[in-house]
């Protein structure tokens, strides 16, 4: 039996990130199973699908001999995990029925699958644009949190890339919230660009470019889906086909009241009292004025008293009228978490008046939130 070799590390690194595209509980067998070959180039690569997110991904180190083989997934990778650092040998039996994979006294044989009955992966498109790949990770971790997770509607599903004028829009909303962050691109495609992308096919392109260590990372859409290449391999991320919303009727033009506070204080506030809050509203409420903001607990009304807390903050600029508002606590607290900067300007109209949350440090970015209806509104 001829053996190659591979550092265990950066094997691991690979079927990890495969681990996330390929699911555990299918009803086609090949689509539990990764690929493993060798390139023209000589390296190890690893292939995956689940036929909505494909990926391929290559090692950096040179592989010995040539080889292509369908190995079932989850106990190759819970293996691996559980060798030792090192190099790693593995190989093919006398019959081609197996794969040998291990270290020194410790081996495992897998059973081969057929790669003929593994799907083709998308083409790789024509045409092709490059973008940096810390913009496109600090737009994915400044909207990814406000990507439905159980909207009825297809399209909040999925983060909206649009190209605007001299760059592109990364957007997402669930319907209570909405996230928007615009960046300059001078290389986008001419013409019309509006793709939306899925919750998890995002996730796992986040992963890969993570992974990477290139600035720039090549991006283009072939056969519907989005395609991101990278020096440490590619991914295929099937669109939805679906229309999204309007988003810029949601983001008001005119506000009545005007605060800026300290991100840290205002994020510990709100994570205070929302401890005391009602557990079916998960709300705070906010009073505005012109030298302090008032954070206090919102009981649900007919559900008996559990505590309550409040807490003071300073403002550092006050401009409008006083306002008092209700805010979900969890939508504050992860907003606050993603924008740059020590300060965080908010602007809010009426009760029910959408709030905008902006920082002076990103002028690229906002998002917004819909308020609660207080207790003395219902």
């Amino acid at each position: 039996m001829a053996f190659s070799t591979v550092e265990r590390d950066t094997l691991l690194e690979l079927l990890q990130l495969a681990q996330g595209i390929v699911e555990r509980k299918t009803l086609n067998p090949i689509l539990s199973a990764v690929i493993l070959s060798s390139t023209p180039e000589g390296n190890l690569e690893v292939q995956a699908t689940n036929m909505e997110e494909s990926l391929r991904v290559k090692t950096r180190d040179k592989l010995d001999g040539d080889m292509k083989v369908a190995v079932p997934l989850v106990r190759l990778v819970n293996f691996v995990k559980e060798l030792s650092p090192g190099t790693v040998s593995f190989g093919l039996s006398e019959e081609g029925a197996l794969l040998t994979i291990g270290q020194e006294k410790v081996w495992a044989h897998l059973p081969i699958l057929s790669t003929e009955d593994f799907p083709i992966l998308p083409p790789i498109p024509d045409i092709t644009f490059p973008m940096d790949r810390e913009v496109l990770l600090r737009a994915f971790s400044k909207v990814f949190f406000s990507i439905s997770t159980d909207s009825i509607s297809t399209a909040l599903k999925g983060l909206l890339i649009k190209n605007t004028d001299g760059g592109v829009a990364f957007v997402s909303t669930d319907g209570h919230r909405l996230s928007l962050l615009k960046v300059e691109h001078s290389n986008m495609p001419q013409g019309s660009l509006e793709l939306v992308v899925p919750r998890k096919g995002v996730q796992e392109m986040r992963r890969l470019l993570e992974s990477s260590t290139e600035e720039q990372l090549q991006l283009g859409v072939t056969q519907n889906h989005l395609y991101a290449a990278t020096e440490r391999g590619e991914i295929f991320v099937r669109l939805l086909d679906a229309k999204y919303p309007n988003y810029q009727k949601v983001i008001p033009k005119e506000f009545t009241t005007k605060v800026i506070l300290s991100k840290e204080h205002l994020q510990k506030a709100v994570r205070r009292a929302s401890l005391f809050s009602s557990d079916r509203l998960k709300g705070v409420k906010m009073e505005v004025g012109s030298q302090r903001v008032i954070i206090s607990s919102m009981a649900g009304v007919d559900e008996p008293f559990s505590g309550s807390a409040e807490e003071e903050i300073s403002a550092i600029e006050f401009y409008g009228e006083e306002a008092k508002l209700g805010l979900n606590a969890r939508y504050v607290v992860e907003v606050l978490s993603v924008l740059d900067g020590g300060e965080v300007v908010i602007e809010m109209g009426s009760r029910l008046w959408p709030v905008k949350f902006t920082s002076q440090e990103s002028p690229d970015y906002l998002h917004i939130v819909m308020p609660l209806q207080l207790e003395d509104e219902s």
